[in-house]
């Protein structure tokens, strides 16, 4: 949580937001009580600070939590700069291609899964800068896949967002797991906090949820600083990969198709997060992925024109999902490293669990689609 002067006064990042509290409210959003005029501390140390709402602070700095007052919907808004040139604003490859995907033609597409703009506000007096207000998301695998089709479902959807990019010409390029989010609404229908989605939004209890198999989620892309929109008349031009989610891509060293380079970033995604894991960050692999193993391993190879393209990657995923049992997709998604003693018992309550799905009629892969 930071030392005790870190927790009652705000830092430089909360200073700018609470700076424009009315410019936001006026625009019907709401921030938190601990970036409203006049705001003081209600604790003195560190640990009060954790039983206190106000004592939490986000973790991005440029992003900021918000209710949108018209109907409480939570949001995040983002700061995205913008050059200046000639004294006159641009539009940043973020808002550009957010923007372009949140039109009408795209957001009732089922296949499009990038995040979507609500809206886009420009500060009076700060030319360089605008307010893209999305709504608020969680990281994908928090709460853990309780089954091999709910994990399945993420794994779908991701693939399907990319397809959608490069059928409309534009590539992600830096597609790894922290710029993947899950609209998680259905699966909390009380809210959660920002700041600690295990806890409730006022902070005075365990946010309650369901499952994803009784309440689909729906997954999305997001971050878009990165993208790149191509002429579809023209060839795309070879392109240097990035660095992403930790994950350096041999096409790093020589340029090679943006689009090759997004297929491996999402395959090493599966590889790490759903197959084998990554203790130097804790990041553990689930038993009952590993029919996925022949799929990842051609979308990770080195040489780019060996990876298949997306269309193929989502054609291959299609099949081995479609000759999966119900019984293998309604199994339990088991973490590398769970406790042998626990495992027994949470078998138990997964069968009982099962049978009330079955019996409720719930997909064994979740469908967020309407």
């Amino acid at each position: 949580m930071g030392d005790v002067a870190n927790l009652t006064a705000l830092d430089d990042a909360e200073s700018w937001w609470a700076a424009h509290y009315e410019f936001l409210k006026a625009e019907g959003y709401m921030l938190r009580p601990r970036y409203r005029p006049g705001w003081k501390a209600p604790f003195t140390n560190v640990l009060e600070a954790t039983k206190f709402e106000e004592g939490q602070r986000s973790e991005h700095g440029r992003i900021i939590d918000a209710l949108r007052m018209s109907d409480s919907l939570m949001v995040a808004i983002k700061r995205v700069t913008h050059p200046l040139m000639d004294s006159k604003r641009t539009v940043s490859q973020d808002e550009r291609i957010a923007t372009l995907f949140s039109s009408d033609e795209h957001v009732s597409n089922s296949q499009n899964h990038c995040i979507r703009v609500l809206q886009v506000l420009h500060i009076p007096g700060i030319g360089d800068e605008t307010l893209l207000v999305m709504p608020w998301m969680r990281k994908p695998k928090d709460p853990d896949f309780r089954t091999i089709g709910e994990g399945l479902q993420f794994v779908k959807e991701i693939f399907e967002g990319i397809q959608y990019m490069h059928h409309h010409n534009v590539a992600h390029r830096d597609c790894s797991l922290n710029n993947m989010a899950m609209d998680a609404r259905e699966m909390y229908p009380y809210g959660y906090h920002p700041c600690e989605p295990s806890r409730s939004y006022d902070w005075k209890k365990r946010a309650r949820h369901f499952s994803r198999t009784r309440c689909p989620p729906r997954y999305y892309l997001i971050d878009f600083g990165y993208s790149e929109i191509y002429e579809s008349s023209k060839p795309r031009p070879l392109t240097y990969a990035l660095r992403s989610g930790g994950t350096e891509p041999p096409d790093i060293s020589k340029p090679c198709d943006p689009f090759a380079t997004d297929v491996f970033f999402i395959g090493t995604m599966v590889r790490i997060h759903l197959l084998d894991g990554d203790p130097e960050y804790w990041e553990y692999g689930i038993h009952g992925f590993e029919f996925l193993r022949p799929l990842v391993n051609d979308m990770i190879q080195d040489d780019p024109s060996k990876r298949p393209n997306i269309d193929e990657v989502v054609s291959r995923f299609s099949n081995l999902v479609h000759s999966l049992s119900w019984y293998k997709l309604r199994s339990r998604a088991v973490i590398t490293n769970e406790d042998p003693f626990l495992k027994p018992f949470r078998a138990l309550y997964h069968l009982i669990w099962t049978f009330g799905m079955i019996l409720t009629r719930r997909p064994a892969i979740p469908c967020s689609y309407p």
